[in-house]
């Protein structure tokens, strides 16, 4: 794909000289400069995922991250390395051809989180506030809000600082993939719902806006997609409690820890990493000699934030244990080893703290119809 438009024309709210050639890439080292710690968490690639396909894995696509050799992108990246990504496709891409894209196709454009919520939410008002909580928790360079008003719901997207085309790219991505959920779920007249965005004066996006097959308003400040709020209440066929639960895990799993300080941020990633990467529960030795501090300044920076070693070890634990049990492609006992438990009985004992139940219990109950061992 080559640009068709002036990229400059997204520049809404970016200091003047965020206009070169270079637009994209300039806004994602601002973006990650402002995120600190934070730029190194893993994200799934997600929707960045099947934009790498559509354009065919251009060798520029990687240019400027870490990530070397060329094809296919991995399943999670660093969120630097995805603003990166988004940088270079807005500046060697077609943007709008993209999103058009995005409100045709055939699937949902999402990662696995959103898919999983998207299809198997109880009820619309349920999958759009989990998606919008998804879309936060991995793009924290933007601003997403939904809010609930007397005859509408209205979610919209701001910069929570000054920024040029990675807002207005990410923001107009966003609320496509929110209009296909609401398109899909509530299938009522989508001539109901109204799309502001900064972009409906500008004539390069008028074959994507039109995509959108709802009433398009101008706007001075927030995209935003409002939609009848009546629609909310609108059932899911497909509901199904046991993917409901992974998604919701997964989501507030990425929400701790983007909400957390960078610095109980850095620890909570050397304990995953590890755990990860070993099988077995981290020590406190380990991860302080991991992050070059002492025990003692270790164990003193968590308590200043509220929290401990122990306390983050357990969370981890608990969240891979939910996702774990979910696959009943493995078994109870390889659960128990990658989580780093010597014997099973020590294993169901932390997972009845944990959850109240026996995990075999939660297989079955979430699974009892897949092959496999519980």
């Amino acid at each position: 794909m080559s640009v068709e438009f002036d990229r400059r024309q997204l520049n809404s709210s970016a200091p003047a000289n965020v206009g070169t050639a270079e637009a994209g890439r300039e806004d994602a080292q601002i973006a990650i400069s402002m995120l600190g710690a934070k730029a190194q968490i893993e994200v799934p690639t997600a929707t960045t995922l099947h934009f790498g396909q559509w354009l065919g894995w251009p060798d520029w696509l990687r240019s400027g991250t870490t990530l070397p050799g060329s094809g296919p992108l991995p399943r999670t990246i660093t969120l630097a390395d995805d603003l990166i990504i988004i940088g270079n496709i807005i500046d060697n891409a077609d943007c709008f051809a993209l999103v058009e894209r995005v409100l045709t196709a055939p699937r949902p454009v999402m990662g696995t989180v959103g898919v999983l919520t998207l299809l198997h939410a109880p009820d619309l008002g349920s999958a759009l506030h989990t998606v919008v909580k998804a879309m936060a928790a991995q793009n924290p360079f933007v601003t997403i809000e939904l809010e609930e008003r007397e005859s509408d719901v209205g979610i919209s997207l701001s910069p929570p600082w000054p920024m040029g085309p990675l807002f207005q790219f990410s923001a107009i991505t966003a609320l496509a993939l929110i209009y296909r959920a609401v398109e899909a779920l509530a299938c009522s007249d989508p001539a109901a719902m109204t799309l502001e965005t900064r972009l409906s004066s500008m004539p390069a996006a008028g074959p994507m806006l039109e995509g959108f097959a709802c009433r398009i308003s101008p706007s001075e400040h927030a995209e935003t997609l409002s939609f009848p709020i009546a629609w909310q209440t609108t059932a899911n066929p497909d509901y199904d409690p046991q993917l409901w639960a992974v998604a919701q895990s997964k989501i507030a799993a990425l929400q701790t820890v983007m909400g957390e300080p960078d610095e109980v941020a850095r620890v909570r990633l050397a304990i995953a990493d590890m755990l990860a990467r070993d099988h077995r529960v981290p020590r406190l030795k380990q991860i302080s000699i991991a992050l070059d501090i002492s025990s003692r300044t270790l164990v003193r920076l968590l308590a200043r934030h509220g929290t401990s070693f122990h306390g983050l070890v357990e969370q981890e634990r608990r969240a891979k244990a939910l996702l774990l049990i979910a696959d009943c492609s493995i078994s109870l006992g390889e659960t128990a080893r990658l989580l780093g438990f010597t014997d099973m009985s020590s294993f169901g004992r932390s997972f009845r703290q944990w959850f109240g139940e026996t995990p075999g219990n939660v297989r079955k109950s979430w699974q009892s119809g897949c092959p496999g061992q519980a």
